[in-house]
């Protein structure tokens, strides 16, 4: 992408990240006109939904940005009535300490108790305030093969879960997002899932 950039209007210098660094991708988003900030704190495009990756391309090139896009939630409260541990108390602000993800993922300690029976079963991340999130009748399916979970993880039953070992972990899981809560973290999501 970034040599087509290149052959397209000349040499430049550039970064690209996905979700790889500490960039300020949200606020880029919004001030390009990519979409609006939705109550669930997720930019949401007008024709695509919520469920895209924000890439950015910092580079030394200027350009003129189509602009802001207008708030489209209207009364809309789908998302926070939806998220089980009250993450979304606010509209557009999120407590990212009571957030499934961040429990999940980030969480270094031991979840507490409190949100015992508020995990909807999600043991990796979460999705609930996009699926519930009427713009994303637009999104549409990727078709990049890399996307696809492997054959071995669809078939997984609960039993697999609670049995699965570190070798497992790493051979479902090798070169994804899921390596960076670690087979421990994993395993701890899934015995508090399990223990409550």
């Amino acid at each position: 992408m970034l040599s087509d950039l290149q052959n397209s209007i000349g040499a430049f210098t550039a970064r690209v990240f996905t979700d790889s660094a500490p960039v300020l991708e949200k606020a880029w988003a919004l001030r390009s006109g990519l979409g609006w900030q939705g109550k669930n704190t997720n930019i949401i495009h007008p024709k695509a939904g919520s469920f895209y990756f924000l890439a950015e391309i910092i580079c030394d090139v200027p350009f003129t940005t189509d602009g802001p896009i207008r708030d489209h939630c209207g009364t809309c409260t789908a998302c926070v009535d939806a998220c089980p541990t009250d993450a979304l108390h606010t509209p557009y602000l999120i407590d990212a300490s009571k957030c499934i993800s961040y429990l999940t993922i980030e969480l270094r300690d031991a979840i507490p108790d409190a949100f015992a029976g508020k995990m909807d079963n999600w043991i990796y991340g979460c999705d609930i305030c996009q699926d519930v999130c009427p713009w994303n009748r637009f999104s549409k399916a990727h078709n990049e093969p890399k996307f696809d979970p492997k054959k071995q993880l669809t078939e997984m039953r609960d039993s697999d879960w609670m049995e699965i070992t570190e070798d497992v972990f790493r051979e479902l899981f090798n070169k994804t997002a899921v390596t960076r809560t670690k087979f421990e973290g994993l395993k701890r999501n899934i015995n508090f899932l399990r223990g409550h």
